[in-house]
């Protein structure tokens, strides 16, 4: 079920019913991969013995960071000191390595696809703006067919809140036009940023805890609820 921010956000009946575009991160967003990134994290960083909790946990704090910059903070905070260069290489290598192995195993997360035809029904612009690397991102789309339902797709280089801004520049939006859906606190931030609303996926880690959000949703379906698309 789906909840408005616990405190006024004047934001929200000028963007809601009608957001003039919809920006969407990706993984735990429109794709069920995180449980498989943890795998690929896991594997990358299997000679160092951490445990598996320890690195979803790590996994969590820097959720929405791309793999360059997440990767090696990851390690730091584990380990308690940064890895050299080329062990921080080599690990990334084997990252890349399971994460192309596991891309088959994703999936949609459950009623995505309805909502992405439902957008499309309704002409609504969606725009992909996640810390995947660009060609991850592109390989990840034709893979499974989706990239119709975008207008753009952008991953990284460079980091989200300048994505964020050039497609405010480059469609003539203000913040207040557009809504950004994420599912990290690194998220928040880029939305924080760029003065985009934010709506806030929450699947139990409570990753907003104790900030003020335009919303707070279950998936990413109960945007329609939002939209008032069921009531039409």
């Amino acid at each position: 079920m789906l909840s408005l921010s616990k405190h006024e956000n004047p934001l929200y009946s000028a963007c809601m019913l009608s957001p003039r575009w919809i920006f969407l991160d990706f993984d735990g967003v429109i794709m069920d991969s995180m449980t498989l990134k943890l795998d690929a994290y896991c594997f990358a960083l299997a000679e160092y013995g951490f445990s598996r909790e320890e690195v979803r946990r790590a996994q969590l704090m820097y959720a929405g960071l791309s793999r360059s910059r997440a990767l090696p903070l990851m390690i730091e905070a584990l380990g308690g000191e940064p890895l050299a260069e080329e062990a921080q290489a080599r690990v990334l290598r084997r990252f890349a390595e399971e994460d192309i192995r596991l891309r088959p195993r994703m999936e949609l997360l459950p009623g995505v696809r309805d909502f992405l035809e439902e957008a499309a029904t309704r002409s609504v612009p969606l725009a992909v703006v996640t810390g995947t690397p660009q060609g991850v991102i592109d390989g990840t789309m034709d893979h499974f067919d989706i990239r119709r339902y975008f207008r753009e797709v952008h991953g990284y280089p460079p980091a989200k809140p300048a994505h964020l801004q050039g497609l405010l520049d480059r469609h003539g939006l203000r913040p207040d036009e557009a809504v950004y859906v994420g599912d990290a606190i690194l998220d928040y931030r880029a939305a924080e940023e760029t003065k985009i609303p934010f709506i806030g996926i929450d699947r139990g880690d409570d990753p907003f805890r104790g900030l003020t959000l335009t919303a707070y949703l279950k998936g990413l379906p109960e945007m329609g609820d939002l939209l008032g698309w069921k009531a039409k």
